[in-house]
Order: structure tokens, then C-alpha cells, then sequence
């Protein structure tokens, strides 16, 4: 009976590492098929210019970014819970921009996406993605892309790799 249980416990750790990925892990991109969904605004200036300001101003407003492709046009990030201190508000935001080139300058794609936990946690509690389509919500932010100037400016100028920034960790 012993070796039939060895032999049983050889086969499921073999099952469980015959299925383990070895490949990277990669974000999902499928976020970045850019339907009705997405709010554009087109400018004048180089689609280098639109990408860095772009950056600096997600980067600015505290989001976290998880995709930074500069070959691609590509920008994500999230944002944890927002409110005052002590508010009881479990939502997050996340957004994706999409930057492309457009009549000799530039055009973005940006959507913002709202997610809010619903139901008793651990029992059933689930995520409900709200997309975000309040026209004075983009046009304040296409209107701090075209308008970044200064020192934000100046520092994106400055910034030779625009990879997204690892978490501080605590100082001890």
C-alpha cells in the first residue's frame, strides 16, 4: 500500500509541474483594441512629445503604470482606492492610452476604466468594470497633455528611460 502511495504522490507532482509555465508572464494587451470605448483628442506637436507628456501626466496624477512601450504607443496604469482618508470607497481606476501618429502629429486613445468590488467578501464578491465616458473628464486631461509645460516639462525631457518606476521600499 506504500508504494501505491508514493507512485500516486510522484504522478500529481508530476501532473502539477508538467503544467507549469515557463514562459514570462506578460500583461494583457487585448486592453489596447481601441473600439467606441476610447476618447481621442488629435495634436500638432511629434508623437514623442504626446508619449512623454502623456506619461508625465498619469505619472503626476499618481497612477501606477504597468505598460510603458515607447515602440508601440502603449500606456496602462492604476490607481488604488480613492477618497479622503477613512472614506469607505473600494474602487480603483485603471486606464489605457493608445498613442498614434495622425496628419503630420499626433493623436490619443485614452480610456478610463472604473472597478468597484461588489458583494460579501470571500464569499461572493466579484469586480464590476464601469468604463468612464464623462466628456469634461477627458478634456481635462487631453487639456494637461497639450498644455505640460515647466518644470513637469522639463523632467520629462530630461528622462532618458521612461520604464515605469519601481515602488519605494521603506526605509529602515
Amino acid at each position: 500500500m506504500t508504494k501505491f502511495n508514493i507512485l500516486a504522490g510522484m504522478a500529481c507532482i508530476l501532473l502539477v509541474t508538467g503544467c507549469a509555465n515557463p514562459a514570462p508572464l506578460q500583461p494583457d494587451r487585448a486592453v489596447f483594441n481601441v473600439d467606441g470605448s476610447y476618447q481621442r483628442k488629435f495634436y500638432s506637436q511629434s508623437i514623442e512629445t504626446t508619449f512623454d507628456r502623456t506619461v508625465a501626466v498619469f505619472r503626476e496624477a499618481n497612477y501606477k503604470l504597468d505598460i510603458v512601450d515607447r515602440a508601440t504607443g502603449q500606456i496602462s496604469g492604476r490607481r488604488g482606492k480613492t477618497g479622503d482618508k477613512g472614506a469607505n470607497n473600494d474602487t480603483d481606476l485603471r486606464f489605457s492610452a493608445l498613442i498614434l501618429p495622425e496628419r503630420g502629429g499626433s493623436q490619443v486613445a485614452l480610456r478610463i476604466v472604473q472597478i468597484a468590488n461588489q458583494g460579501v467578501p470571500i464569499i461572493s464578491q466579484s469586480k464590476t468594470e464601469i468604463v468612464l465616458n464623462q466628456p469634461e473628464l477627458y478634456a481635462y486631461i487631453f487639456r494637461r497633455i497639450e498644455s505640460l509645460s515647466g518644470s513637469a516639462a522639463s523632467a520629462v525631457d530630461a528622462q532618458a528611460d521612461l520604464a515605469p518606476i519601481a515602488e519605494p521600499t521603506p526605509e529602515q
